[in-house]
């Protein structure tokens, strides 16, 4: 995940290192012409008024300061290649070897990546709040000449962290035992990947100690109950099903009714999908929710689909409202536009990704995690 993405900003982030450097290797020269200019005239000024047995003991102390400021910024180069050194920085040296980063500054930064972020399925709203975190973390802070790239790196990276947003395993683990049962409505359009990500919660709920329950409330698909059944059947959990073509609001219904009778600890609510989003599918689902009061309701989309699965998010959310998210297909999605998307469009987080098709291949989101791992090798 992220290839291209990570090409893309490494790419940047060097031309960003090369644009700030020529900018501030511009300026040092301007202090050090600055510098000489005035030891000119002092020394024109001296002649002026001083007596000729005192000009050696003048040129040897300007030699003398001209030996500190050279000193001083191979001091600075010095300390800077020594990873974790506590630099010693005076007055004197920031000014001559630091740069102070302006507003036309982040927005060549923000220019840089934005092309790159949009080639990769990332929404323009999410590029927007980048950029606004972007410039918060960076205008009018101070940077050394040598290590401005890993500063703008760090600032790039937590500017992606601060867009997306996670639900924590252990929060996630604790809001499930915190009522009994604990019901969950999974929705997304067909071949997203619902009715495997239902068995991978399943396999993830019995690994931390609780039991699970299945709805078979998609009435709609062709072989859907069925293909519920062989999961359930491999991971020991029973599956509450009617006939095709049966309301799937009253299979939710039976489903947490018998979770109550038989003091099971969730619920999970499978649910019809349909090529696009049409009326008839948003009014079923609105009416699933209406009777099973569900704790959770979450969306299952398609990372490979791009930025089809955040406008199919957005729907959801606008019309029966969702609380997370889950993306399958993570580990073939060479692009990762939709994951750094879905989370700042819909306001709602990140439960998981889905990695692969064995139960366990579902991941935790880590919204650092990712973020770091778009900017490293």
């Amino acid at each position: 995940m992220f290839d291209f993405i990570k090409k893309k900003i490494k790419d940047s982030i060097n031309s960003i290192q090369k644009k700030l450097s020529k900018e501030e290797e511009k300026e040092i020269l301007e202090e050090e012409n600055k510098e000489e200019k005035i030891l000119k005239q002092d020394k024109v000024e001296l002649k002026k008024d001083i007596l000729p047995e005192d000009k050696k003991e003048i040129n040897e102390e300007i030699k003398e300061i001209k030996k500190e400021v050279s000193e001083l910024k191979n001091e600075e180069k010095a300390e800077t290649k020594v990873e974790g050194k506590e630099q010693k920085s005076s007055a004197k040296k920031k000014s001559i070897l630091s740069h102070s980063i302006t507003e036309e500054d982040v927005e060549m930064i923000y220019s840089e990546i934005k092309s790159a972020l949009l080639e990769n399925n990332v929404a323009l709203s999410v590029l927007e709040g980048i950029e606004k975190e972007l410039k918060a973390r960076l205008i009018g802070q101070s940077v050394s000449v040598f290590g401005n790239k890993k500063y703008v790196e760090n600032a790039i990276k937590e500017s992606i962290a601060g867009v997306l947003i996670a639900y924590g395993k252990e929060k996630f683990i604790s809001d499930i035992k915190s009522k009994k049962p604990f019901v969950i409505l999974v929705i997304g359009v067909n071949g997203a990947g619902k009715t495997t990500t239902i068995a991978k919660l399943c396999k993830f709920f019995l690994s931390n100690g609780l039991k699970p329950v299945i709805a078979a409330a998609d009435t709609f698909r062709a072989a859907s109950i069925e293909q519920l059944e062989i999961h359930a059947k491999r991971l020991n959990v029973q599956v509450i099903k009617h006939t095709y073509g049966a309301d799937p609001a009253a299979v939710a219904f039976d489903a947490i009714k018998h979770a109550n009778s038989a003091k099971e600890d969730v619920v999970l609510i499978d649910t019809a999908g349909r090529s696009d989003i049409n009326k008839n599918l948003i009014e079923e689902l609105k009416k699933v929710k209406k009777v099973s009061k569900p704790d959770l309701t979450i969306f299952v989309g398609d990372a490979l689909t791009g930025n089809d699965v955040v406008k199919q998010a957005e729907v959801f959310n606008k019309e029966i409202g969702i609380d997370a998210s889950i993306l399958s297909k993570a580990d073939v999605d060479k692009k990762g536009g939709a994951v750094l998307s879905i989370s700042y469009v819909t306001r709602k987080p990140i439960i998981f990704l889905g990695t692969g098709q064995g139960y366990d291949d579902l991941i935790p989101f880590n919204k650092e995690r990712t973020a770091s791992f778009i900017l490293n090798d």
